[in-house]
């Protein structure tokens, strides 16, 4: 069961290249070409140039910093907080835990592009949320049809009588958001399926959640709240 889980969730971290591409960092310093004969106070000037150029290009390379961590958000024991998007996802307080370091490693390799930044799941892991930071202005429509797509391809081998996949809209947190809901069903077990999509300016994010029934995917979307 837990693999069945895990080869799911996965369509929503492999149709896209789901990276986040931060720009920033140090830049070169300004050369300094002046010859020996330079006057001192030449040389001070462009030394000072050069202080500047430095000082700015640090700057812009923190502030680009700053704006990546609050793209990514931040776990504080079983809390993970995404400022950014303006959410706020409390494991514990809905019978959850988040992923340790290791297995939170593994899952992002698997997802090939470091696009998965919270991965939680109960104790029986019937129940698991997943938050994940999409490439700036992807489209989201093309992407749930890439998905919907996917899902029926990697899943063909259970029946297509078996396989309900379809986009869609949902309130979440007060305002409709497109979504992708899927079910699936194997050995007589049905497996609830939902990506959730939400933005903030040219940034996208995709909240999915799995479960055993549609109540149980209201209860984990629902674990979501705003973080102010």
């Amino acid at each position: 069961m837990r693999k069945n889980f895990r080869i799911i969730m996965m369509c929503i971290l492999t149709v896209s290249a789901l990276s986040v591409t931060a720009c920033g960092g140090k830049g070169n310093k300004a050369e300094t070409t002046a010859e020996s004969t330079v006057e001192s106070t030449a040389a001070t000037t462009e030394e000072s140039s050069e202080t500047v150029t430095e000082s700015t290009t640090e700057s812009v390379g923190e502030t680009s910093s700053v704006a990546a961590a609050d793209i990514k958000g931040s776990l504080n024991g079983d809390v993970y907080t995404n400022d950014e998007f303006n959410i706020k996802f409390d494991a514990k307080a809905g019978g959850m835990v988040m992923a340790g370091a290791e297995e939170f490693n593994v899952m992002r390799e698997m997802s090939s592009d470091d696009t998965l930044e919270m991965y939680a799941y109960d104790d029986s892991y019937t129940k698991i949320a997943m938050f994940g930071v999409l490439k700036d202005n992807t489209d989201i429509k093309s992407y749930i049809d890439d998905n919907i797509a996917t899902i029926k391809k990697d899943n063909e081998g259970i029946g297509e009588n078996n396989i309900k996949v379809e986009s869609s809209t949902v309130k979440f947190l007060g305002e409709d958001a497109p979504c992708l809901n899927a079910q699936l069903t194997s050995g007589g077990v049905t497996q609830y399926h939902t990506q959730v999509f939400i933005k903030s300016g040219d940034h996208v994010a995709v909240i999915a959640v799995n479960g055993l029934d549609e109540q149980s995917i209201k209860d984990c979307l629902g674990m979501f709240t705003k973080a102010k």
